[in-house]
């Protein structure tokens, strides 16, 4: 009976958790010159860019490779391991690694 009780309170507390936590985990990138940003994806699908003391939405748009999000004037692009920024505040953000 213990054991059961032990499984049930695993079973609450898990349901507690929202879908999308493991989605707004960040990223952090490291480029070349010393410039770093991180970013990590909304419950909404955009994508959060900190860089350069600013926070940038970027909703997704589609990429001929990779991973791209970009609002017109600042641009996010993944693809592998390796990301640039464009148009962000503190950048150059070029050659960018995790």
């Amino acid at each position: 009976m213990r054991q059961l009780l032990v499984l049930v309170s695993f079973a609450a507390l898990a349901a507690c958790t929202t879908p999308g936590d493991a989605a707004s985990s960040q990223i952090q990138w490291r480029c070349d010159g010393g410039a770093a940003f991180s970013m990590h994806l909304s419950h909404e699908g955009n994508a959060e860019v900190f860089a350069g003391g600013r926070t940038y939405t970027l909703p997704g748009v589609i990429a001929g490779s990779g991973t791209r999000y970009t609002d017109g004037t600042v641009e996010y692009w993944e693809h592998g391991s390796e990301a640039m920024l464009n148009g962000a505040a503190g950048g150059p953000y070029t050659n960018c690694h995790r």
